[in-house]
C-alpha cells in the first residue's frame, strides 16, 4: 500500500473542500465592500451565518496532513510563506470577530461589515499567492528553504492572488444567486456580468504567465497536452456559461457551474505538480514521513472525515432553501 500516495490523496481532498465550501463565503464577503444597502449587507450574511466557520475546518485538516504525512514539506513550505500565512490567518480571524460583534453592535454594523469583507479580500488574495508562489518555485538547498520570504510577493504570484479574489467572488455571487431574495439576486447577476469573463481573462493570463516564469509548467503541459487542453478549455467554458446562466429563472446554476470551474482548475493544477509535495523540486516519497506517522494520520483522518462529512451535510440539508427576509436567527 502507497501510504504517502493515500496522504496526498487525502491532502488534495481536504484542500479541494476548503477552497470550494469557504471559497463562496469569502467571496460573499469581498462582494459586501460593494454592496451599499445595509439590509442587503445583513441579508448576505445571513445567507452563510449556518455554515461559514465549519468550512475552516478542512484548511486545519490540510495542514495537519501535511504536517505529518510530509514533515521536510512543512519545514520547507512554512518558512518560504511565513508571511502570506500569518497575514492569511489573521484575515481570517479579523473575519471571526468582525462576524460576532456585528451581531452585538448593531450601531457600528457597517464598520464590523467592512472589517468582514477587508478580512475575506486578504485570505482570498494570501491563498492566491501561496498558489502563484508554489508554481513559480520554492528556492531549495540540501532540503531546507534557500529563499526570502519576500519572494512570495512577485509580480506572477500577485496576479494569482487576484485571480483567485475574483474566482472567489465568482462562486459568492453564485451563492447569492442561489440564496439570497429578489433585492440580493438582482445583485449577484450584475456581480456574475463582471467577475465571470474576468475570471476567465486572468486565468488565461496566469496560464500563460506560468509557462514563462516557470519551464516545468511548459514541460508539463507537453507531457499532458491533450488533458490539460481538456481541462483548460472546460475552465474558460464553464466561466462562460455562468454568464449565460446568471437569470433569477436558473438560480442554483452558476453556483454549480463555480463548483465546477473551481474544480477543473484543481484538476489542472494536480495533474502539472503530480507527484511532487513542492512543485518541481520534492516527490511525494521524498518528503514522506515514516509509515507509523503516515497510517496514524490515516486512521485519523478516516475516522474524523465521516464525521465532518455528516456535520457539514446535516447543516447545508437543515438550512436549505432560501435564506429568510430576517435571517435564519429571526
Amino acid at each position: 500500500m502507497d501510504l504517502p500516495l493515500l496522504s496526498a490523496c487525502f491532502a488534495a481532498l481536504a484542500l479541494t473542500f476548503y477552497v470550494m465550501l469557504d471559497g463562496f463565503d469569502l467571496g460573499v464577503g469581498i462582494l459586501l465592500l460593494i454592496q451599499p444597502l445595509k439590509e442587503s449587507r445583513d441579508h448576505m450574511i445571513d445567507s452563510i451565518t449556518p455554515t461559514w466557520d465549519g468550512n475552516e475546518t478542512w484548511l486545519v485538516m490540510t495542514g495537519i496532513t501535511l504536517f505529518t504525512a510530509f514533515p521536510i514539506a512543512y519545514g520547507i513550505l512554512m518558512p518560504a510563506f511565513y508571511l502570506p500565512i500569518i497575514i492569511m490567518l489573521l484575515s481570517l480571524g479579523i473575519r471571526g470577530v468582525s462576524f460576532e460583534f456585528r451581531i452585538q453592535m448593531k450601531q457600528y454594523r457597517r464598520q464590523w461589515d467592512l472589517a468582514f469583507g477587508v478580512g475575506s479580500f486578504i485570505a482570498a488574495f494570501m491563498q492566491g499567492i501561496i498558489l502563484g508562489a508554489l508554481i513559480q518555485g520554492v528556492r531549495i538547498e540540501n532540503m531546507q528553504f534557500a529563499g526570502s520570504v519576500m519572494d512570495a510577493f512577485r509580480p506572477f504570484p500577485l496576479l494569482s492572488g487576484a485571480t483567485l479574489v475574483i474566482g472567489y467572488c465568482v462562486l459568492g455571487a453564485g451563492w447569492l444567486l442561489f440564496k439570497g431574495n429578489t433585492v440580493i439576486q438582482r445583485s449577484a447577476v450584475d456581480s456574475l456580468r463582471t467577475v465571470a469573463p474576468a475570471f476567465a481573462i486572468l486565468f488565461f493570463a496566469g496560464c500563460y504567465y506560468a509557462a514563462i516564469v516557470q519551464p516545468a509548467v511548459l514541460s508539463a503541459w507537453g507531457m499532458h497536452s491533450g488533458l490539460m487542453l481538456v481541462i483548460f478549455s472546460l475552465v474558460i467554458l464553464t466561466a462562460f456559461a455562468i454568464v449565460h446562466a446568471r437569470t433569477i429563472a436558473t438560480a442554483s446554476l452558476p453556483f454549480l457551474f463555480g463548483l465546477l470551474m473551481f474544480l477543473f482548475g484543481i484538476a489542472g493544477f494536480a495533474t502539472i505538480v503530480f507527484p511532487n509535495i513542492i512543485p518541481f523540486k520534492l516527490t511525494l516519497w521524498q518528503a514522506a514521513s515514516n509509515s507509523s506517522s503516515q497510517k496514524f494520520m490515516l486512521i485519523g483522518a478516516a475516522l474524523v472525515t465521516p464525521v465532518i462529512l455528516a456535520y457539514s451535510a446535516f447543516a447545508y440539508w437543515v438550512f436549505r432553501g432560501r435564506t429568510p427576509e430576517n435571517g435564519w436567527l429571526e
